[in-house]
């Protein structure tokens, strides 16, 4: 599968949603489905990893995409974590993956899944 979607372990402490290449916009946006009913399923704020270590082209539209996971965000979704996203795409990261409305964006670029900060 392109993009896989599943807890980080038994704890449900947050989601790590994969990519690997080639994956769809339409694969993306179940991709975010899925998401929102596993954190309709727990009694905290998750926090999100997106794996893209394995993915190096996006598909057209998939950048309007990404800014949406802030525009129409779950109500308990927590902080978003960015893994290996490859270097052209990470200076455009804070206008890719945040609100339109230039509010303060919960968007960290990291190195590792250790990384991920549970809130």
């Amino acid at each position: 599968m392109p993009i896989t979607v599943d807890w980080n372990d038994k704890s449900k402490t947050f989601i790590i949603c994969h990519f690997s290449d080639p994956w769809s916009l339409e694969q993306f946006i179940e991709a975010r489905k899925s998401w929102h009913r596993m954190i309709k399923s727990a009694e905290h704020r998750v926090p999100i990893l997106l794996d893209m270590r394995e993915t190096f082209e996006a598909p057209a539209g998939a950048l309007r995409h990404f800014s949406a996971i802030h525009r129409t965000p779950h109500p308990r979704q927590g902080h978003l974590y960015v893994l290996g996203l490859n270097q052209p795409y990470q200076q455009l990261a804070p206008y890719i993956f945040c609100r339109q409305s230039g509010a303060d964006c919960p968007v960290s670029l990291v190195d590792s899944i250790d990384s991920v900060v549970l809130t």
